[in-house]
């Protein structure tokens, strides 16, 4: 392998190791403020993350006409990207927070580099690597998570420099839950709790599907270890949709493996009905817990639909919903300044009628170039490939309930992970 190529391998595994850390430099310019407070969302910030994203892009500039080429042939409807344009391009005129807009483009042109990376150079060789980092990035984090879960805040120390932020049970505006006393919700280094769950959603899927073809018994060790261990971290989230959807990989994985196994089925059934048994105990399945929070999010939806009304052809521009959102509440306060908790929400919010629908049509081609590729007789990439499918449609499910995936550093890293594998071909 070149020089080149081993050093963007080199640096593209960095980005995945250090998807669970949020170390950054924020900046404070007067976009970033709305009514005189600051607002996190708005805060452009250097993370470590934005770094190696940067340094991928100086080292792959040589290969930039052949990254262009392939973008040109993709099967993205030529039709809606120019109106995707079109409507960037006419909020640098209408938007109110023009600096937010920008910055929000930058984003977008970072995050679709990134994906489009991944796409063209992913290769079968890198499945493999490409597990055991993000197991060993999942070990780390879950140990941290547990820390804090049982410290009821943040450990600091060396975990500050990790991208751990300074916190504890009586921080203003931090997750807890209810359980007939408020109890911390772990973070890890990550924005918030449902962040790192979604991010050990993925870990266990990716490593579930690929232990059976491991046999470095190592490297196993580490496979078992990160699923024991994300499962612990991903529970102590009280994450709902996102335990809901892994508890629906665990029946998957015991269903497939069992037809083999039924020593592993059986094992498996029982720490399923044991874990089942815990949250019973905890009352965590009844109603108040369950429906906790749908007040507000029908709030934020009412929001978004007056300022959709106001600005349905293009949109509000990208960043911009606090500004308009500010008007509609009547105490302003940096808690109650929140995004729709929708990401089918956000995208037309930002981009009107008009430019939105390239958003659901992305979801709509990588779930058609996935079953497209499930078809092959190699059953190690189709489990690969079923990992992919499998967090692709947890990222739609978990969308529809939460604003990560576009608003937020680590999110939005996930998400173009998730789709720039959708759309890798391997050499068969």
């Amino acid at each position: 392998m070149p020089a080149i190529d081993k050093l963007q391998k080199i640096i593209f595994f960095g980005i995945v190791f250090f998807v669970s850390s949020q170390v950054g430099l924020h900046f404070w310019p007067e976009f970033a403020k709305v009514g005189g407070i600051r607002i996190d969302y708005l805060s452009p910030t250097l993370y470590l993350l934005d770094i190696l994203i940067i340094a991928l892009f100086l080292v792959s500039l040589p290969e930039i006409r052949r990254f262009v080429r392939h973008i040109r042939k993709a099967k993205l409807p030529k039709l809606l990207l120019s109106l995707f344009i079109l409507s960037l391009f006419w909020n640098l005129s209408y938007s109110k927070s023009l600096g937010t807009h920008v910055f929000g483009i930058i984003k977008l042109l970072e995050f679709s580099f990134l994906g489009s990376y991944i796409a063209l150079e992913f290769q079968k060789r890198d499945i493999r690597t490409f597990t055991i980092v993000l197991s060993l990035s999942a070990v780390v984090s879950s140990v941290l998570a547990v820390w804090q879960f049982i410290l009821q805040s943040s450990v600091g120390g060396l975990w500050y420099f990790f991208g751990e932020r300074t916190f504890n049970i009586s921080t203003i505006g931090i997750s807890t839950v209810n359980l007939d006393q408020q109890i911390l919700r772990p973070y890890a280094a990550f924005p918030h709790p449902n962040v790192l769950a979604f991010f050990f959603l993925a870990t266990t899927v990716f490593t579930v599907l690929r232990l059976p073809y491991e046999k470095n018994s190592l490297v196993k060790f580490l496979f078992v270890a990160s699923i024991l261990l994300s499962t612990v971290g991903l529970f102590l989230t009280f994450s709902r949709i996102t335990i809901l959807i892994a508890i629906c990989l665990f029946i998957y994985a015991i269903y497939t493996n069992g037809k083999r196994n039924i020593v592993l089925a059986v094992l498996g059934f029982l720490g399923l009905l044991g874990l089942v048994n815990i949250f019973f105990s905890l009352n965590i399945f009844r109603p108040e817990f369950i429906l906790r929070g749908i007040d507000f999010r029908q709030e934020l939806l009412a929001q978004s639909l007056q300022i959709f009304l106001n600005n349905p052809y293009f949109g509000i521009g990208l960043n911009n919903f606090f500004i308009h959102q500010s008007v509609l509440i009547r105490d302003v306060s940096p808690i109650l300044f929140q995004p729709p908790h929708n990401i089918f929400v956000i995208a037309p919010l930002s981009l009107g009628i008009f430019g939105w629908w390239i958003f659901p049509a992305l979801f709509i081609l990588a779930i058609l170039s996935l079953f497209t590729k499930l078809r092959t007789t190699n059953n190690e990439l189709n489990d690969f490939y079923r990992s992919v499918l499998f967090v692709l449609l947890g990222t739609i499910i978990v969308g529809m309930f939460d604003h990560f995936f576009l608003t937020l550093e680590q999110g939005q890293i996930i998400f173009s992970l998730i789709l720039g594998l959708s759309f890798v071909r391997f050499k068969m």
